[in-house]
């Protein structure tokens, strides 16, 4: 065995796995068993397998002790997995995975051609420890999809009852095998939906069909790597999403993205962000291509040592889309979250539900300055006027969103040019948020801040605000005077760049030439008003 993926995991289990099975491969040894007799073996707590095969498929199941589940359930799981192989399969055209002759868990014959799926206490499977190290335990878990035999094959375990929580049970129920008395712990933590309200214990269907889907995409991946890779977030993220495509009205993935935006500025490959990854996955499913994954993936298999951002590059350049822009427009995107959707079209949305996301956590800071690692972006909001923002060390792209009046605009950033054109409209804004982001090291456009004099803009002035800018930061008022040298107004500053509002040029000048300049005594600029 080589690796692990993992559903619906509170955090990043495959490196942690890896970890646990290079230390076990050189000290094995099997974990302290949740059953609590020691006369008694993992065989003791089944007596028949069941099994229900399918085109595809060969379903394992027992009806008794802790492994217990129903015959309706395993009737679910082979449908729903049928499924899902008609989709990845057969539709999509992706690798099919191979499964091992001989089942983990039950230790069953598996029948040439067909793939296990073994529905058994995750927590309590055979030689926890060698999966999920110390605890013997995966937690919250739905399912896990386990490479085998050097990643040539794989299997899945799917959760028998969606209840979890037997690690921390000290009460014991009971089996009677051959006359012994068998102890073990029992699951009874039921897994919940938090979106809608329910627990995957009554609404068991849908926790099957929504992990079927998950759990089988992982399989389909592991297919094209037969090793463990640097994609782990893409692992979940693209998993996710597609669960929530075959499956929307579950909507399992929502309860990710708070945690997701509470973490701007981070690498989406960043702990405790995979799932909220899926966002990424839906936007480049739903805006560039359906297949576009299938691409993501047949790059990993020829080249498995580059990273997520090298795969995604090579996919993107067959739809002659550049990955740094798409990657920004995703960012751009994503920003009209929660609430804030409802200021862009519907068909600019990322996903039909993206009015019931997480609000993204926008920062406050007095001085907006990014500096951000390949695969992040950050989101910042102004309420002041002023524009106080520093990109002379920023790699990436940027694009400024300017409300008024309720309305939204959009503004990309390409150069200190398009900031100084934009400033006079930005003073009559309401507020404005900047969105960053950064993909590549070194592919991103560098912006820097203005090396320009002191001046002011629009020239001549007929209407609007009237901005003075850049100004510089030790500096602390600027004056304006007439052409006689008579003083008009005398402003104090903070920031960049300062806008006088239509009344206010109309209140202190008549049409004519003044002079402006920072502080009294540096050079002056002439301007011309005209209305």
């Amino acid at each position: 065995m080589s690796g692990i993926a993992y559903a619906y995991e509170n955090g990043c289990g495959t490196a942690k796995v890896i970890e646990n099975l290079i230390k076990y491969q050189k000290d094995p040894h099997y974990a302290a068993s949740l059953y609590s007799s020691e006369k008694c073996s993992p065989e003791s707590y089944y007596d028949s397998v069941y099994t229900i095969e399918t085109p595809h498929f060969q379903v394992m199941y027992v009806l008794t002790g802790p492994h217990a589940t129903t015959k309706a359930f395993a009737d679910s799981t082979a449908a729903s997995f049928e499924d899902a192989w008609e989709l990845y399969v057969n539709n999509i055209k992706m690798q099919a995975p191979k499964g091992p002759s001989k089942s983990h868990h039950f230790q069953q014959d598996v029948k040439a051609g067909l793939y296990p799926v073994e529905i058994i206490d995750v927590d309590q499977v055979r030689d926890g420890q060698i999966f999920f190290g110390g605890s013997s335990s995966c937690g919250a878990c739905f399912a896990v999809t386990v490479p085998m035999n050097n990643g040539a094959t794989s299997q899945i375990f799917l959760d028998n009852d969606f209840n979890y929580g037997a690690t921390y049970n000290i009460s014991k129920e009971s089996i009677i095998v051959d006359k012994d008395t068998c102890y073990y712990s029992k699951a009874d933590i039921p897994l919940y939906n938090s979106t809608h309200d329910y627990y995957y214990t009554n609404e068991w269907a849908k926790g099957i069909r929504l992990t079927a889907f998950h759990e089988f995409y992982h399989a389909v991946q592991l297919s094209y790597l037969n090793m463990y890779s640097n994609s782990t977030f893409w692992f979940e993220a693209s998993a996710t999403g597609f669960e929530e495509i075959t499956n929307p009205e579950v909507d399992d993935y929502l309860r990710y993205l708070p945690s997701f935006f509470d973490k701007t500025g981070n690498p989406l490959s960043a702990t405790f962000r995979n799932y909220g990854a899926s966002t990424l996955f839906l936007y480049l499913y739903y805006k560039v291509s359906k297949n576009l994954d299938k691409s993501i993936w047949e790059n990993f298999s020829k080249n498995p040592n580059k990273n997520f951002e090298s795969q995604l590059e090579a996919s993107l350049k067959a739809h002659e889309l550049d990955a740094d822009s798409v990657f920004h427009d995703y960012a751009v995107r994503l920003s009209f979250s929660g609430a804030r959707s409802k200021k862009l079209q519907k068909k600019e949305w990322i996903n039909e539900d993206q009015s019931q996301w997480a609000s993204a956590r926008y920062r406050l800071d007095d001085l907006i300055k990014p500096e951000l690692e390949s695969l992040a972006f950050d989101f910042f909001s102004k309420q002041q006027n002023t524009q106080d923002v520093d990109l002379s060390n920023f790699v990436g792209k940027a694009t400024v969103i300017a409300y008024h009046d309720s309305e939204a605009t959009i503004h990309r950033i390409s150069s200190n040019k398009t900031l100084d054109s934009l400033a006079s409209f930005f003073s009559t804004c309401d507020s404005t948020t900047w969105v960053f982001s950064r993909f590549g090291k070194s592919e991103s456009i560098p912006i820097t801040t203005s090396t320009s004099d002191p001046h002011a803009f629009p020239v001549p002035w007929k209407h609007g605000a009237l901005c003075f800018g850049p100004l510089p930061s030790d500096k602390k008022f600027f004056e304006i005077r007439n052409r006689r040298g008579d003083l008009v107004t005398q402003q104090k500053y903070e920031g960049t760049t300062f806008c006088l509002q239509e009344d206010q040029v109309k209140a202190m000048m008549a049409p004519g030439i003044y002079r402006f300049r920072v502080g009294n005594k540096s050079k002056t600029k002439s301007f011309i008003v005209i209305y």
